[in-house]
């Protein structure tokens, strides 16, 4: 599988909500096959941030974004603040969020994972074979693959937290976006998962937000620090 090599580029972007302005002119680059941290204080935009990338902000009432957002792709550059609301779709396949909080289906664990693939009209090898993978990637597939069919909300937090992930992986993005993908698990398992996000970076572009700050210089390629409007 080929993934596209995506630069995404921030011109001056401004968040605000109502009169309050969250960040303000943020300009910089994310870099393909790269891993790019976000650090800054709680309340700074950073989750938010994330949503523009792929505009699941527009969901979000009493937000205002203002600026540029260029997605560059195969020789062409798309500004995707500017997208209508039927090439979201499109865009969202391409650069994928991961919540901090997992936002489970009402499904099975096989399901939770699966669901997207079936919307994208895969085939049930390819998708089995795809569930397999992404539980492995994020050492789950162990724990979980004599209970495929039962309701995912049985997971503990932390196995809630890799199936999201596992669920990312098999859509296979070319961008992805993670907040805190390791804030519910122990040492051990962030360690693997860290390993895990270093071997993607071959493959994808990753933006993603950390409190942890050795993880932050273990992992990242660039950190970029996200400040108060003065």
């Amino acid at each position: 599988m080929e993934f596209d090599a995506i630069k995404i580029e921030v011109e001056n972007l401004t968040l605000s909500y109502g009169k309050r302005v969250v960040f303000e002119n943020l300009s910089f680059d994310i870099f393909p096959r790269s891993i790019t941290a976000l650090v800054g204080p709680s309340g700074i935009g950073k989750s938010s941030f994330l949503k523009i990338l792929n505009q699941m902000i527009r969901e979000e009432e009493g937000l205002h974004v203002e600026g540029k957002v260029l997605l560059h792709n195969k020789g062409l550059s798309v500004d995707i603040l500017k997208l209508k609301e039927c090439e979201l779709p499109s865009l969202r396949k391409k650069v994928l969020y991961v919540a901090q909080h997992p936002d489970l289906l009402p499904l099975s664990i096989y399901d939770n994972v699966a669901f997207g693939l079936r919307l994208q009209g895969i085939g049930k090898n390819d998708i089995n074979n795809r569930i397999e993978m992404s539980l492995r990637d994020v050492f789950l597939w162990d724990e979980v693959k004599e209970r495929l069919h039962v309701k995912a909300d049985i997971l503990s937090g932390g196995q809630q937290q890799r199936l999201i992930l596992a669920r990312a992986l098999a859509m296979r993005p070319d961008v992805l976006l993670l907040d805190e993908p390791t804030a519910s698990l122990n040492e051990e398992l962030s360690l693997k998962i860290e390993d895990l996000l270093i071997s993607l970076k071959q493959k994808m572009t990753i933006v993603m937000i950390s409190h942890f700050k050795e993880q932050v210089k273990r992992v990242a390629d660039v950190i970029f620090e996200m400040r108060l409007p003065s």
